[in-house]
């Protein structure tokens, strides 16, 4: 049986491809193994998961296509032949796979016909609601760093305008002149360009459908920023080692914590018990120190009762006469 790994990860960084089932815009994600497939389906309303391995796969082989007796890595590899322009591209043209679907509260089921060897070859796509973590993994949290990231990418732009208009002036002021009229724009304010984009261009972007437009542009900054993040968890993974191991023993119930705190009551641990014989050596330390400062202090004192001889006065030098041509 193959095994992806994290089953939520190992698609990851494919990108979001809009597709059309039966006039339906989706967004559709997928990665297909060597016997074995993710699939990951939304129509922005609700997002559905399946993962079939190998068994799951050969067992439903031969429950839709009973007249068909092939081993399982023939039946995935015609599934990959019908199914995965379609998923992975969008691409339908030259196939002669039909799709259609069926969506229920509890289930989206993605039905393929084609033909294997001249006889017909169903498959079925069963897709389940997906979970949150799922969800905030392939669409929340890297639509939220494709928006900073695009608000940064803004920022960049807006300055070097700015640069640019100040590079244009200083050419006039030098006596430049524009030879071609038509191409003179005038200074480039920031707020005026954010008023005018939000009351003229906003409503453009928003008439287009959402599934649609996950355009190429978009799909290539949305697996730059998810591999980012895969290379950067791969690099830190003990961080999440501790924090399940954290919340696993939060979730130990107050019955072990208070446990454990008895146990340490009754028997204290090795460093409890060094810590207790460090204080008692520093008190000692103190107390000996303190003894010692009691027999010295009356020794200080009487050297400094007994009398110092006054010091003689220093004789001061005789000043020797100048000689030579400077007296």
């Amino acid at each position: 049986m193959e095994v992806f790994g994290d089953s939520v990860e190992a698609p990851l960084d494919q990108p979001w491809v809009p597709i059309e089932i039966a006039d339906t815009p989706f967004l559709a994600k997928v990665h297909f193994g060597d016997t074995a497939y993710q699939l990951l389906l939304s129509d922005l309303h609700c997002v559905w998961h399946e993962e079939a391995d190998a068994k799951t796969i050969g067992e439903r082989s031969q429950e839709l296509n009973r007249r068909l007796k092939a081993p399982v890595s023939s039946f995935f590899r015609q599934l990959c032949v019908v199914a995965r322009p379609k998923l992975e591209a969008g691409v339908s043209e030259g196939s002669t796979a039909v799709f259609s679907y069926e969506r229920t509260p509890e289930r989206l089921s993605l039905r393929v016909k084609s033909e294997l060897a001249g006889v017909p070859f169903y498959w079925e796509f069963r897709c389940t609601p997906a979970t949150v973590t799922i969800v905030c993994r392939h669409l929340v949290h890297p639509l939220l760093t494709m928006c900073q990231v695009l608000q940064r990418q803004a920022q960049d732009l807006m300055g070097l305008l700015g640069r640019k208009d100040a590079e244009i002036l200083d050419y006039q002021e030098n006596g430049a002149t524009l030879t071609r009229g038509r191409l003179e724009t005038g200074v480039f304010r920031e707020q005026d360009f954010k008023e005018l984009f939000l009351s003229e261009r906003l409503p453009e972007v928003c008439a287009v459908q959402a599934c649609r437009g996950f355009s190429r542009e978009i799909q290539e900054l949305y697996t730059a920023v998810t591999t980012l993040g895969c290379h950067r968890k791969r690099k830190h993974p003990d961080n999440d080692v501790e924090h399940s191991q954290v919340n696993t023993a939060t979730q130990g119930g107050g019955e072990s914590a208070s446990a454990i705190a008895n146990q340490e009551l009754k028997c204290p641990s090795p460093a409890i018990m060094e810590e207790k014989q460090e204080k008692e050596v520093i008190s000692f330390a103190v107390t000996k120190a303190r003894q010692e400062d009691d027999t010295v202090t009356p020794t200080l004192e009487a050297a400094s009762s007994s009398p110092v001889p006054p010091e003689r006065p220093s004789a001061r030098p005789k000043k020797k006469k100048a000689k030579g041509l400077f007296r």
